[in-house]
C-alpha cells in the first residue's frame, strides 16, 4: 500500500480536526491508542476519542493499521518529536522492531482525541 493511500485511508477513518488538551497528557494518550491499535482493540482505540472521531473508526480501518503495525514487529514505545501548542497537534515517532511509524495526534478542547493519524516512516 503506497504512503499516500495509507495516509488518506487513515485520515478518512481515524482523523478528525480538533484542538485543546492538557499538557503532558498527549504522550500518554498517543501511547494508549497506539497500543490499542496494535492489539486491534476497538474499545481501547475509541475510549479517549471525542464522539465525532470515534464514529469514524471502522473495524476494517483498525484492522488494516493493526496489520501494518504487526508487520513492523513488536511495538517498543513512542517519543514526542514535535508539538504545535496553539493547535494542540503532536507528532510522535513510534518504534517497532523493523522500523518506525509517525503518529500525529490532535486533541479537542476537552482533551479528547480528535485526530489520530499513522504515517509510514519516522517523522521528517
Amino acid at each position: 500500500m503506497n504512503k499516500f493511500l495509507l495516509s488518506t485511508l487513515l485520515v478518512a477513518t481515524l482523523g478528525i480536526a480538533g484542538c485543546g488538551g492538557s499538557a503532558g497528557n498527549e504522550q500518554k494518550l498517543a501511547d494508549q491508542v497506539t497500543k490499542a491499535v496494535y492489539n486491534n482493540d476497538m474499545g481501547g482505540v475509541t475510549a479517549n476519542m471525542d464522539s465525532e472521531a470515534s464514529q469514524q473508526v471502522t473495524r476494517a480501518s483498525l484492522g488494516a493499521v493493526s496489520d501494518l503495525m504487526h508487520r513492523m514487529g513488536n511495538y517498543q514505545g513512542l517519543t514526542e518529536t514535535g508539538t504545535d501548542i496553539p493547535t494542540h497537534r503532536y507528532t510522535f515517532d513510534a518504534k517497532f522492531d523493523h522500523g518506525d511509524l509517525t503518529i500525529k495526534l490532535r486533541l479537542d478542547a476537552d482533551g479528547k482525541i480528535a485526530g489520530y493519524h499513522v504515517i509510514p516512516g519516522p517523522p521528517a
